[in-house]
């Protein structure tokens, strides 16, 4: 009897032990479905972030080459020129309505946007037509125009104040469609108001750099440790303190990558492994003093590519941004502005050292050229401008357009205070460019 006691209670606490493991790895499997399901949902949120801001960054871009593709409008004076010009402003209309689809808004919070950015769209449509059927833009089609481009810049920078709140970590979209700051997403909910034109860097300083290096063909390698010692060349061994390879890259063109101080700042840069070339340099360090003008400066900026021989230069133009100035040089033939040919310096504002250099564009482009006598006279581009323009001035230059190069005249002209820039094609006089240009407190830029 008592072995028969004994066995049942330990076959009871078996079976107590038996339901406790069972219970705890019931408990560790729901931990581990909780987690999964955690870790899914996670990733499905994170799936929705980043789709939301792709979506917003794409809105922005767009709105805002609408914005100055319709202030070109309205001094366009060529029909070809003028019908590119609507048609790039309604595909960027549609991307940016396809865009603002995909932001999680209701559709009362955007309506007055849609509304903007289809009419805009719209009337852009009718007016390429117009003109692809031999019509003309007429004195309504400007006063549209006029209209469109001062709403169109008014959504665009106030769009970027809130792109700046997004950026600064700001829920800008809330669950229920909200801005925290202000009560509504404006502009979103309301694109209309008066705002300053957005402003862009000088003319063609994002021409084409995804090609051949022309001006690295036939050169031979170099090692790693010449590269270091043209690199110490460049920046000058006097100010160099440290100097050390951080690997090498191929993007856009195979170099070695180098970390450096120079004076008070951290740079890093490539050299090319053929040629050993500068392509980049890049400041690492802020500047918090400003000591010169900017006169000075572009002085400095060009004071040190001529002394590292990058022959004949023209500055473009030139911005600055907390402490540093950005100068865009192009290369100069026989009096022709090259603007392929750009390099661009930067210069810290506290003690004029170079900081910043950015080569690609000259190192791709910088060849001798084959340029030759225009068929048109200055006078004659002067005379080709739209007749909404007064024609200044005009010089020889060559521009980049897709995958090849055209010598045209840089027609300055102005309407009432606005200043642009016209750029006549040399042989055809076909108006293939046409850029506005903007004083402000950093500098001369175009758009």
């Amino acid at each position: 009897m008592q072995r028969h006691t004994i066995f049942h209670g330990l076959r009871d606490r078996d079976w107590a032990r038996s339901s406790l493991v069972m219970l705890a790895m019931l408990l560790a499997g729901v931990g581990v479905f909780a987690r999964a399901q955690t870790r899914q949902l996670a990733a499905a949120q994170a799936r929705i972030d980043a789709m939301t801001q792709k979506a917003f960054y794409e809105t922005c871009e767009l709105t805002e080459g609408m914005s100055v593709n319709f202030r070109k409008l309205l001094a366009a004076g060529e029909p070809g020129q003028t019908q590119a010009l609507l048609n790039e402003a309604r595909l960027q209309a549609q991307g940016a309505m396809s865009n603002l689809a995909l932001l999680p808004l209701g559709q009362d919070t955007v309506s007055a946007t849609l509304k903007f950015i289809n009419q805009a769209g719209d009337f852009a449509q009718a007016l390429s037509e117009k003109l692809g059927q031999g019509g003309s833009v007429s004195p309504e089609d400007y006063r549209n125009l006029e209209s469109l481009s001062e709403t169109a810049a008014a959504f665009s920078v106030s769009l970027a104040r809130l792109l700046d709140r997004y950026e600064r970590g700001e829920a800008v979209f809330a669950a229920d469609g909200i801005a925290p700051e202000d009560g509504d997403l404006s502009p979103l909910s309301n694109p209309a108001g008066e705002y300053p034109v957005l402003l862009y860097d000088g003319p063609f300083s994002d021409g084409r750099t995804d090609g051949e290096f022309k001006t690295l063909e036939g050169l031979p390698e170099v090692s790693r440790e010449e590269a270091q010692a043209r690199l110490t060349a460049f920046v000058g061994q006097n100010q160099l303190s440290d100097i050390r390879l951080t690997g090498e890259s191929s993007i856009p063109v195979p170099c070695y990558e180098f970390s450096l101080r120079v004076g008070d700042y951290a740079l890093s840069a490539g050299v090319t492994r053929a040629g050993g070339q500068v392509l980049y340099l890049l400041c690492d360090s802020d500047v918090t003093e400003v000591n010169l003008t900017q006169a000075e400066a572009v002085d400095a900026a060009r004071a040190f590519l001529i002394a590292r021989e990058y022959g004949e230069l023209e500055m473009s133009y030139a911005s600055g941004f907390d402490g540093i100035l950005t100068v865009n040089f192009a290369a100069v033939q026989d009096g022709v502005v090259l603007y392929p040919d750009l390099v661009k310096v930067q210069v810290s504002l506290k003690d004029g050292a170079v900081v910043g250099l950015e080569a690609a564009g000259y190192l791709m482009n910088h060849v001798p050229r084959a340029i030759g006598l225009p068929k048109l006279t200055a006078q004659d581009a002067m005379e080709r401008v739209g007749s909404a323009l007064t024609a200044e001035s005009a010089r020889l230059c060559v521009i980049p357009e897709n995958d090849s190069e055209f010598l045209c005249y840089e027609v300055a002209a102005t309407q009432g205070a606005d200043r642009f820039l016209i750029y006549i094609d040399a042989a055809t006089g076909v108006e293939r460019e046409l850029m506005q240009v903007v004083a402000e407190p950093e500098g001369t830029v175009v758009m």
